[in-house]
Formats: C-alpha cells, structure tokens, sequence
C-alpha cells in the first residue's frame, strides 16, 4: 500500500487555496497520469470561471520529498454570468462514504453563486448538487479504472461514495462569528 498526497491548488487574485486527495495506488510507485488529469477535470468542471486552477502536485503521504507538479494554469468552466459570488468561506459539503465509521469529509468552494441559494436557510438548488455528485461519480469511476482507492482519515480507510449536503456549509469562520453574509 503506497499512500500519495494529491494536491489540487487555486488561485484568486493574489489568493491561493488547496483540496487535498490522498489515493492508495496498492503496488504502483506514482500516481497515474489518468488519476492527474481526473482531478485536474473534476477541479476545472466544479469551479466558477473567476477562479484558476493552478496546479496539480503529488508527494508519498508522510514525506517531506519535493512536490511533484503538474502545471494546469486553466479557469473554471462554470459560467458567472451576471450572478454574484458567495465568499469563498462559503462551500459545498461532500462526505466520503468509507463503509463503516465516520465518512470523510471535503469542501469544496469557488462553486456557489447567490443564484445557487434556493431559499433562506441556505439550501443549494439541485442542479448545482446534481452537477457536483456527477462530477464526483465521474472522479471515483476514474480512480476505479486506473486501480488506486481514495483514502480518507488517520486509517486511510478507502471511501466507498461520494454524497453531496444540499446546505451550504461556512467553512473557516470563528462559531461566535458566524454569521451569514450571503
């Protein structure tokens, strides 16, 4: 079992932010190209045109070894339009199913926009939830077809299915401080 660190890097201005993925690739000593450019699709189809993404960089779980990049350097592929963004605090919730015990959990942002709220206790219209679990079903099927497992927690337990929260969630904001500024 060799755990590698994926890490999806975005750009904002002069703002950067990651999504971290840790895959198993089992007997493989590198990530395969399919499960690269898999994530480098997925962060590229799930994120409004305003935003870049960056770069896609690996190392072995653990290591303090160099990055490995892929430089990306393309905008999202989701129109803005005329709508107004949602803060980057504000995100799209996925667990990470593993089977047994707690699922996994990522967030995902640079996705919402005020048209994506359906009504005041912030819930998410379907299409952006249904494009988002699409998005995802299409990634896990990749990770599937080049054999590597994506891993979740202190056990690198292998997540089963993704499943996307239909609220948004206000990642990185104080508890006392919470409050909505949609």
């Amino acid at each position: 079992m060799a755990v590698w660190e994926n890490r999806v890097v975005y750009r904002y201005g002069d703002r950067f932010w990651e999504n971290v993925w840790n895959i198993d690739v089992g007997s493989e000593t590198d990530v395969p190209s399919a499960v690269t450019l898999a994530l480098e699709t997925f962060a590229i189809q799930t994120l409004l045109n305003i935003f870049t993404v960056e770069r896609v960089v690996r190392r072995p779980q653990g290591s303090h070894d160099e990055f490995i990049e892929v430089l990306v350097g393309a905008a999202g592929a989701l129109a803005i339009g005329s709508n107004k963004v949602l803060p980057l605090w504000n995100t799209v919730k996925v667990l990470l199913n593993a089977g047994a015990g707690r699922p996994g959990i990522k967030f995902l942002r640079g996705i919402l926009t005020q048209a994506s709220l359906v009504d005041e206790q912030n819930h998410i219209d379907g299409g952006t939830v249904a494009l988002v679990q699409d998005r995802l079903t299409t990634l896990f099927n990749a990770f599937s077809d080049a054999a590597v497992t994506l891993v979740i927690g202190a056990g690198d337990k292998p997540a089963v299915s993704p499943l996307v929260s239909d609220t948004v969630q206000m990642r990185q904001q104080h508890r006392k401080r919470k409050k909505s500024t949609l």
